[in-house]
């Protein structure tokens, strides 16, 4: 009887597990409602958590924070992949929804915000969509990270200043 018990319990918790770490597949719904879905994201913060690798930062930074280092390490690897004269693709760089997380200020999700985000998410598709002029689409996405971080988290700016391609 005790065994049946565990045996259940087990059960339930790998269907929750599942279906907390289960992906709306559904992408253009999703880019179309960026504030509903992030709220909806927010709310279930406990399974996000569950879902994200571990990363390991003496300074416990917020979910955000360290997605934005990611889209900053693709950001460098794009701009000299480009600089080589290579073609970038979508599967190398894959979209990171750094907006559907919790961010170091909870103040910044207002809605301008997610109109940055909805802006940034266009302009990083139109990097792929435009093989032959990705050098010019690559500078208007990083000139649109310039412009969310001049007002919201200006502390990576001289970084991304960095990254245009002259």
């Amino acid at each position: 009887m005790k065994n049946n018990i565990i045996t259940i319990f087990f059960c339930i918790l790998i269907l929750v597990i599942w279906n907390a770490c289960s992906i709306n597949n559904d992408s253009k719904t999703r880019s179309d409602k960026i504030e509903q879905d992030s709220l909806k994201i927010l709310s279930q913060k406990d399974s996000l958590h569950a879902c994200s690798k571990l990363i390991k930062d003496p300074n416990n930074s917020k979910p955000m924070a360290l997605m934005m280092r990611i889209l900053a390490a693709n950001a460098d690897s794009m701009r000299h992949q480009l600089l080589r004269g290579e073609s970038l693709t979508s599967e190398r760089y894959p979209f990171v929804h750094f907006y559907l997380v919790e961010p170091t200020d909870p103040k910044v999700l207002e809605p301008q915000f997610f109109e940055n985000a909805r802006l940034f998410k266009i302009a990083y598709t139109d990097v792929f969509k435009h093989r032959k002029e990705q050098k010019k689409y690559y500078n208007l996405m990083i000139n649109g990270c310039i412009k969310c971080h001049e007002s919201y988290c200006s502390g990576p700016l001289k970084r991304i200043r960095k990254f245009p391609i002259e």
